[in-house]
């Protein structure tokens, strides 16, 4: 029950660090670059993690969690077992050093990552059988039908939607409101969280990108830094009670009540929603890399 609560609280680090599958949806539907999208999830990633680590070394040393002994740091142990990481954690610098170099686009860079995992685990490692292989490719081609079908329905869903003028209307009705745009944020911030509650978020981002975006704009919020804020209050919104959809999948995996799951889950909440609040109060936690980029 110990490790409960921050293995589900880090799932959400995951759709905003790049390669993001969240945020390549995203950018595609809003017309963003991904690249830049990357680049303004590497920042807000990272503060998550280490207002997580916080929460973490807090619980353990004030004793509200019970730790496992600590074990004394041995420098050939990190060597040895880091050396098998290193070439796995060249990956995500190939996809976004590639991407952002103008080497290759999103797509192709997913192909050369895929290529690069296939070499990797079959001649490097060579833990990679034809039979791995082969139910890999059918898990992937079984995956992909699905996305492409809820793309296919979405693009329609957004299509009625933009024929009888929702998004329009939206938009128009955003802009009379007198609000700053911070407390905008924070409205836009709820509702994704509440949506997330119910739906993956792949599936919200579909839905919700072609309505919510057009009325960001207009309200003159940066698409980049609405993207991330976007992508993270979905994310978070698996983890919370009562609909939290990683929360049954932790009673599942643990054989704990989902009373116990929630438990543990909760003080994480307070530093994944202290990241959100910076990353709204502070847009330029999201928006200074990809400008520093020149994205």
């Amino acid at each position: 029950m110990n490790s409960t609560g921050i293995t589900a609280a880090s799932s959400v680090v995951g759709p905003i660090l790049p390669p993001s599958i969240a945020l390549v949806v995203y950018g595609w539907l809003a017309n963003v670059s991904i690249g830049g999208l990357f680049m303004a999830g590497i920042i807000p990633g990272l503060l998550m993690a280490l207002l997580l680590m916080g929460m973490t070394v807090y619980l353990g040393a004030s004793g509200k969690v019970q730790m496992p002994e600590p074990t004394p740091f041995d420098g050939r142990e990190v060597l040895r077992t880091g050396k098998r990481a290193v070439l796995p954690l060249v990956m995500p610098a190939i996809i976004v050093g590639g991407i952002w170099g103008g080497f290759f686009t999103p797509t192709e860079a997913g192909a050369i990552a895929s290529l690069y995992a296939i070499v990797l685990g079959g001649l490097i490692y060579r833990d990679l059988s034809l039979k791995n292989l082969y139910d890999a490719f059918r898990r992937t081609l079984m995956f992909s039908a699905v996305i492409l079908l809820i793309i296919a329905v979405s693009s329609f869903y957004g299509w009625i939607l933009v024929r009888m003028g929702i998004p329009q209307a939206l938009a128009g009705q955003v802009a009379t409101v007198e609000m700053p745009t911070i407390l905008l944020l924070v409205c836009f911030a709820l509702f994704f969280l509440l949506i997330g509650c119910f739906m993956s978020v792949i599936e919200s981002i579909l839905i919700f990108t072609p309505i919510v975006v057009p009325a960001a704009l207009t309200a003159g919020l940066d698409p980049v830094h609405f993207g991330i804020v976007m992508v993270i209050t979905l994310s978070i919104g698996v983890i919370t009670p009562p609909f939290g959809t990683v929360l049954f999948m932790m009673v599942g995996i643990t054989r704990l009540r989902y009373g116990q799951v929630v438990k543990a889950v909760l003080p994480f909440l307070i530093p994944v929603m202290l990241a959100i609040l910076l990353l709204i109060a502070i847009p330029e936690l999201a928006t200074w890399l990809p400008d520093l980029m020149g994205y």
